[in-house]
């Protein structure tokens, strides 16, 4: 796997609500398209399987995604078809109150065609970008909540 190009994003965001009540939310996959940035679409397959609608930067790709771990404060999956990689996103209480989500991932596209031109066209780049605004997104729905 060495000749294979993709990605490897890891961020952190620190949330103004309940670890547990992040943790809940995140922890359902089919919310994935609440808070994830470039997710279309999550339809369930079953056993804990889903299949995703991604925009990319070579296009839409439609990647099955199986949860591997699910934890009282984090999430494990990996990519079952079109990409090869997964993800883990965990939550810790924060200091003084809220929580810290840690979000890691790894990506490389299986047709290596594909992984080339994605890494052309700046693949690594897009992921970072749209993980920063997926855990942006996830803070700003967490927050809005302690309110409303």
């Amino acid at each position: 796997m060495s000749s294979r190009h993709g990605g490897t994003v890891s961020i952190e965001e620190r949330i103004e609500a309940p670890p547990e009540r992040v943790a809940a939310f995140i922890s359902d996959f089919r919310n994935a398209k609440q808070w994830m940035v470039g997710v279309e679409s999550v339809e369930p397959l079953g056993d804990d399987s889903y299949r995703l609608a991604l925009n990319s930067p070579i296009g839409r790709i439609e990647p099955e995604v199986r949860i591997v771990e699910r934890a009282p404060a984090s999430i494990s999956w990996v990519y079952a078809s079109a990409v090869e990689g997964g993800g883990r996103v965990d939550v810790s209480p924060g200091a003084g109150g809220g929580c810290v989500v840690s979000y890691a991932g790894e990506f490389h596209l299986k047709r290596r065609i594909l992984d080339r031109a994605a890494r052309f066209v700046g693949a690594e780049r897009f992921a970072r970008k749209n993980g920063e605004r997926s855990l942006s997104r996830l803070k700003h729905l967490m927050e809005a909540r302690r309110y409303g």
